[in-house]
């Protein structure tokens, strides 16, 4: 008896060693019958929250499980893009993927910044997301084109809810500078119709007669003299 216990204590020991690589190396996969939510909150790198605006969503990729690695191919619109999703956190695949957008026209949802500098896309299906501020907050220059992915992978464990306020960042634009008054032009009275020409003519004319007078008189006066 004493033996068989020895030996089924060791079969144990030896099943317990077996199964502890897969469960050291077993990791949570995304739920493909769930969708997710992603929320943003508009901020200034010191943390001022920004009212106004709105931003797009584009769906750029679906979730992609290749032998039990999952991973992102792109879908619907963006299938002729040219771009590669192998590396989701490259600094230039967001902005590329914006010009593709631009440059096709393409439509995605867009949705207003409320008065708390929050926006909230909700029931999205898995996937990987393009975000695009078409329309910056007053004062305000647009964010930066950044993509998101639902589920985000957050210590070891996919989570659905997703928070991308850290992808996004908004800067004042300088304020425009008001030129200095200008000196209202002194007002000119309007012509009345008449002209100034004739004035000297009827000075000289005036004299002329004048004279003439003078002349006849002094004549007239020594007339009578003689």
């Amino acid at each position: 008896m004493a033996l068989h216990k020895r030996i089924l204590t060791f079969l144990l020991a030896l099943a317990l060693l077996c199964a502890f690589p897969i469960m050291a190396f077993a990791h949570d996969v995304p739920d493909e019958s769930k969708t997710g939510n992603i929320q943003i909150t508009m901020k200034t790198s010191d943390g001022e929250t920004v009212p106004g605006g709105s931003l797009t969503l584009y769906r750029v990729g679906e979730v992609f499980e290749d032998d039990g690695n999952y991973s992102f191919a792109l879908t619907g619109d963006f299938v002729d893009c040219g771009q590669s999703l192998a590396d989701v956190e490259s600094t230039t695949l967001a902005k590329s993927l914006a010009d593709y957008a631009a440059s096709k026209s393409l439509k995605g949802t867009t949705l207003s910044i409320d008065s708390k500098g929050n926006v909230s896309f909700k029931d999205v299906q898995l996937g990987l997301y393009l975000l695009v501020q078409e329309v910056p907050a007053d004062g305000y220059y647009k964010a930066d084109p950044f993509v998101v992915s639902v589920p985000m992978m957050e210590d070891d464990v996919y989570v659905y809810d997703v928070d991308a306020s850290p992808k996004v960042e908004v800067e004042h634009a300088p304020q425009p500078t008001n030129p200095p008054p200008t000196k209202p032009n002194k007002p000119t009275l309007p012509q009345t119709g008449q002209l100034n020409w004739p004035i000297p003519v009827l000075i000289v004319c005036g004299l002329v007669l004048l004279c003439v007078g003078w002349v006849l008189y002094f004549r007239k006066k020594s007339k009578n003299a003689q």
